[in-house]
């Protein structure tokens, strides 16, 4: 896998998994300024994420930073192979 995609996996990989968390904090943030703004003594706000969703943000996350790390030690096993600069058997005569 080439170095590029292997960082955007782990990259997005790790946006995903942290996607449930940025959520939690905005929507304690947003129970906290209507709390403060209107004054009143409680608040219910719709739409907070469902479990599964956190489970499928986790697994997919933990997945794509999986293959990345995965292909990238494959990858430095198999770089065994001559490269197209050496050349393959008996030299001169």
């Amino acid at each position: 896998m080439k170095t590029p995609v292997a960082v955007t996996l782990i990259m997005m990989g790790s946006l995903i998994i942290l996607t449930p968390a940025v959520s939690d904090y905005l929507f304690q943030l947003n129970v906290v300024t209507m709390l403060t703004k209107t004054g009143a003594a409680n608040v219910t706000l719709e739409g907070r994420m469902s479990d599964l969703y956190r489970i499928g943000c986790w697994a997919a996350g933990l997945g794509m930073v999986g293959v990345a790390v995965f292909c990238s030690l494959l990858e430095g096993h198999t770089t065994n192979a001559p490269s197209r600069h050496e050349t393959v058997g008996p030299h001169g005569a």
